[in-house]
């Protein structure tokens, strides 16, 4: 399901005695920072605006200077939250690119129409991305390869993996579940 906000980073620390604060951030893109005017902090079901006055990003991580957000408690009460840009001022994504956070939630199924799970999260080990099912069975992970997804359709929720290459990649929580769904 495409999701209308999505993660930047976590507040890690106030930064300074100002209130700026220090955020580890989720983005393949740390430029997108020179034009950030907006992040959202979630507040229950709703997604809260605040204004960015200053922005610049520093490898993993970014300094933002927010409005309303002026002392170094204020910064630290911000400590640990997730901020989020909405949808429509995320980066473009290029042809086949997804954002993760579209992706967690879908229904997964193989080519021979059997269900394998809700992928459950996506883990960014440095190298290949590595999808985590929750299946009937437990846990089971396969590579986010191009060859083991024969359709993806976040909007519709669902994913298609091949079932030849699901059998071959596919590892599972349990050594003994060891056969397809």
């Amino acid at each position: 399901m495409l999701q209308p906000y999505l993660m930047l980073g976590t507040i890690t620390k106030p930064q300074g005695v100002h209130g700026e604060v220090k955020l580890r951030h989720e983005t393949g893109d740390p430029a997108r920072f020179d034009a950030l005017t907006t992040v959202y902090f979630k507040e229950g079901d709703a997604y809260r605006p605040v204004r960015v006055l200053a922005a610049r990003a520093v490898g993993p991580d970014a300094y933002l200077t927010l409005e309303g957000v002026d002392t170094r408690e204020a910064a630290e009460a911000l400590r640990g939250r997730e901020a989020y840009v909405d949808r429509a001022h995320a980066r473009p994504l290029c042809e086949g690119e997804v954002f993760i956070a579209d992706l967690l939630g879908l229904t997964a199924t193989d080519t021979e129409g059997r269900a394998v799970g809700t992928l459950a999260d996506v883990l960014q080990s440095g190298g290949t991305d590595v999808l985590v099912f929750q299946t009937p069975r437990g846990t089971m992970m396969a590579p986010f390869l191009k060859r083991l997804v024969a359709e993806l359709d976040p909007a519709a929720g669902r994913m298609v993996l091949r079932a030849d290459v699901l059998a071959e990649v596919a590892l599972y929580e349990d050594r003994d579940s060891h056969d397809l769904p």
